[in-house]
Order: structure tokens, then sequence, then C-alpha cells
């Protein structure tokens, strides 16, 4: 019966991991969404791997700006450099001479919302219409659910506040109750349109539309309006160029390999200290390894040198601490335990052990992040996204299948190098 037990949950698990093998490599379409998963196709490389485009943006500071041109400047390429950060892993902006900047992404195009720009609320249409409220007169913007209304929290200054309550009456009285609003000195293209029916002394306003329909939007829609609360207009007539990755294709190619020989070393490592049991336990490990491709797919991370370092990092975790639980079991045979029995009573003292290593591994990883670095951040990025593979699988997993294969082998011990102290008799 045990026997037959065994083999069932060797059969459900090879499903299991052969299910796992396919969503690494298969795309498909979520039933009911508009998220298509791509899996390993979904790996971008970054900026230094597989290059991307390059633009340059001409900088152009407000009247309305008080300070140091410099500073405003700085203030911008550090916006920039966030938005940017938000999506990709290395993407860059830098300050050149003669009042401009470049951007370098690592994709096709790069899109007007990376960009800073001015935000001018008018009563009319057109370049030539006064700007009523420009960014010195907005304090914040965020993004906020109304009800089940998605849209835009925008609170005024003091000043701002008097300049947008007479704003709002004059469109209020106009014909066609109107406010334009635009970005980046884009006066052929209104960034939004609302109506105004009343007067609006508050404070503060709430903006909605057809271009906020959930969560994601509004929120780039409340980055885009906070962008411009810095006096800076980045525009330009140039398209972007292509630039080349900084590694070339020889780097990748002794990545891969590398990667290959690193998995590959370590199941030879594992049957040399513990033949079929070693086996056994990489189809845990190999289980950890696609997990992570997934969870990578799905946040969509780019892949860097760093970020590639720092996968390499969790997996020899994950195969340490697969072995030190057969190291754990091989100990108990040794001093006496039954063969069967040893798999269960050395589990938990390996656990308390493994559970701390990931607990500190996790806990100095997440402390990285703080680190002023992308390339550390991307290293440490990668790494947590090892840990839930390396906790299912070192954790539950390699012991599942570690124990089940004693259905098969119950007297053999050589089979698995296990051997007894000498002088030691067999316990319970």
């Amino acid at each position: 019966m045990k026997k037959k037990r065994a083999i069932r949950n060797y059969v459900l698990i090879s499903i299991f991991i052969v299910l796992s093998l396919l969503l690494t490599f298969i795309p498909f379409s979520v039933p009911g969404t508009n998220y298509n998963f791509l899996g390993i196709g979904n790996l971008h490389l970054g900026l230094e791997l597989g290059g991307g485009v390059k633009n340059t943006y001409d900088l152009e500071v407000a009247d309305w700006y008080e300070g140091n041109k410099l500073d405003a400047y700085n203030k911008a390429i550090d916006r920039v450099q966030y938005l940017l950060n938000l999506d990709y892993a290395d993407a860059k902006v830098y300050l050149n001479e003669n009042d401009k900047v470049t951007i370098e992404v690592p994709d096709t195009a790069i899109n007007n919302n990376y960009l800073v720009g001015l935000i001018e609320m008018k009563s009319t249409s057109g370049k030539d219409a006064e700007a009523k409220v420009t960014g010195q007169d907005i304090a914040s913007v965020k993004y906020m659910l109304n009800g089940t209304t998605h849209g835009v929290y925008i609170e005024f200054t003091e000043k701002g506040k008097e300049k947008f309550a007479s704003l709002t009456k004059e469109v209020a009285a106009s014909e066609n109750q109107t406010m334009y609003i635009y970005m980046n000195k884009d006066y052929d293209n209104a960034f939004s349109e609302p109506k105004v029916s009343e007067e609006n002394n508050l404070g503060y306003t709430f903006i909605s539309g057809s271009g906020i329909t959930n969560k994601k939007s509004g929120e780039q829609y409340a980055r885009k309006l906070e962008s411009a609360l810095i006096g800076v207009n980045m525009s330009t007539e140039l398209t972007a160029i292509e630039v080349k990755g900084a590694y070339g294709d020889a780097v990748k190619i002794t990545m891969y390999v590398t990667t290959c020989v690193i998995i590959l070393a370590c199941v030879v490592v594992g049957y040399i200290l513990f033949k079929e049991l070693g086996l056994v336990s990489m189809l845990s490990y190999l289980f950890a390894l696609m997990v992570s491709v997934i969870i990578s797919a799905i946040c969509d991370l780019q892949v860097t040198f760093a970020g590639w370092f720092g996968f390499l990092l969790g997996f020899i975790i994950n195969f340490m601490l697969h072995m030190y639980y057969l190291k754990t079991i091989k100990n108990e045979y040794a001093m006496g335990k039954k063969f069967a029995v040893s798999f269960s009573s050395g589990y938990k003292p390996a656990l308390f052990v493994m559970l701390d290593t990931l607990l500190i591994t996790t806990g100095v990883t997440l402390l990285l992040l703080i680190v002023p670095s992308s390339a550390i951040r991307m290293l440490s990025l990668n790494m947590l996204i090892t840990i839930p593979g390396t906790a299912f699988t070192s954790l539950f997993l390699n012991k599942v299948v570690a124990v089940n294969y004693t259905a098969f082998n119950l007297k053999n011990e050589k089979r698995v190098n296990f051997a007894r102290e000498e002088k030691i008799d067999e316990v319970e």
C-alpha cells in the first residue's frame, strides 16, 4: 500500500513539475483579463545587456520658478530617474551641456509619461490663452478612489486656491463650461478637458474621466501631474536612436553557459554525495528554478548582469539547503535510526536551521534594497524572487520526494551513500 501511495505521489509531483515547465516556456492568455503570460519570453534584457534607445531633450525652466536653474535641472533629472526606475532595471538619465538631458531605456521607444513638463489650466483653448493656474499653484497631487470612480485629487496652495476659484467661476459662466489643462506646452492636444458647472473655492478638486479607468491609469495620471510641479519642461524634435548594450554577445553567452554549468554541477554534486537520493532531491531543486523564472516573468523584471548574479546566489543557497536536509538524514541514519525513520527524525533539526538561513538571507537582502545603487538593487530583487521557490522546495517539497523515495528503497542504504557509524546499533 505504501509503495502504491508513493507511486501516486511521484506521478502527481511529476505532473506538477511538467506543468511548471510548460508555464516557463509556453505563453498563454489569462481568461477574463487582458493579461498575456509570456513565460521566459517575457524576460527582457536590461540596457547593459540588450541595449535599447536614447533621446536628447531640451530643458526649459518656467518663468515662475524661484531658484537656481541648475537646481531645477537636478530636480527634473531625479524625478525622471524615479519614474524610469518604476518600469526599468537600469534605464538612466543624465545632464548634457547646453541645457539638454539624455534618457536611455531598454525599450523600443521612450514614453512621454517619463518626462517632466509644465501644467497650465486655462479658461479657453489654445497657446495664446492665459494660463490661470500653473504648477506653482498646486501643493500636491495623488490618485484617489472616490466611491467607485477612479481619479486624481489635486490640492492647491493658498494662492492657488484663489486662482482656481477665479478660474472655475469664469469657466462655469462660459458657454461650453470647459476647462483646458495643457501639459508640456502641447497646445494642440489638451491633456484634459474637465467640465465645470460652478465655482470651486474649496482649495482642492477631483478630476476623473474616460482616460482614468482603474488604479493603474489613475496613478499614471497623478504621476504625470506631479511631474509638472517642478517647473521644468522637457521637449525634443529629435527621433530616438538605437543604442547597443555595454556587454556584447560574448558576455551573454558566457552568462547562459555559466548558469547551465552551475545547475549541472549541482546535479552532479547531489549524485556524488547521495547517489539516487541526490537525483530525487534535484527534482525539487529544478522546480524551484522554474518557479523563480515564472515569478520574474509575471513581474516583468528585466535581466541585468547584477540581477543574474542575484539569481545564481539564490540558486546556490537553495541547493545548499537541499543538501543540508539530506546530510541531516544521513547523520540520523549513521547514529542508528532506521532508514525510513531517519527521513522524519532528521527533518525537525534541519527545519530550524533552514528557516534561520532563509530569514537571515531575506533580512539581509531587504536591507540591501536601501543601498543607493541600481546594481545592488537588482541583485537584491532577483535574490528575493528566488526565496519563495527556495522556501517551498527546501522546507516542503524536498522532504516529500525524499520520504516517498523510501517506498522504493527500504533496504539498500548504499544506493543513497548512507552508512552506520562503527559500533552503532539500530534504534527506533
